[in-house]
């Protein structure tokens, strides 16, 4: 592990970059720079091990020396022809998905309709009872106390419409259960 300061040019001409490539390399790895007594920055680095983590690049060709283009090889356009077929088999499946979550939501929606619908004739319906309980209880008293059997019978009555309300005013829930 030989680590030396080096200029920009220095460190590019050992990787066989340029400058400005050597430069933001320093940048981007973050090693330690320093002003070099005639002005220019140098770098410190290892550059054994820069070297052994550098991909080597071919020298670039002039346009007349190529004869024909490089094609890029067959199996990276199958390659990516086979993920784009598995993305769009995936994108395929999540709409499915994506309806069926729909579909669930909406038959849940219609299900809550439907109970807070029979909830409100539920309420109807009970309040109704307690009209009629209360008109019973009315009528009881309007009718005296000499009258003892048909009170007896009027508050057996009342007493089994009050059962039915105050069953009525529970929720639907428990009113399932007993």
């Amino acid at each position: 592990m030989a680590e030396e300061w080096l200029t920009y040019s220095e460190l590019g001409e050992r990787l066989s970059i340029s400058p400005e490539a050597a430069r933001q390399k320093a940048i981007r790895y973050r090693w330690p720079r320093r002003p070099a007594n005639d002005g220019k920055t140098q770098v410190r680095v290892d550059v054994e091990d820069v070297k052994a983590s550098t991909i080597p690049r071919k020298p670039r060709e002039s346009s007349d020396d190529r004869l024909t283009p490089e094609l890029p090889p067959v199996e990276q356009a199958s390659d990516a022809r086979a993920l784009l077929d598995a993305l769009e088999a995936h994108i395929t499946t999540l709409k499915g998905v994506v309806a069926k979550a729909e579909e669930a939501a909406a038959r849940e929606r219609a299900r809550a309709d439907a109970e807070r619908s029979r909830a409100d004739r539920e309420r109807e319906r009970a309040d109704t009872e307690r009209d009629r309980a209360d008109n019973l209880q009315r009528r009881i008293q309007e009718a005296g106390e000499d009258e003892a059997g048909k009170r007896a019978i009027l508050e057996h009555q009342i007493a089994d419409l009050t059962t039915i309300v105050e069953r009525m005013r529970r929720p639907w829930w428990k009113r399932l259960v007993g």
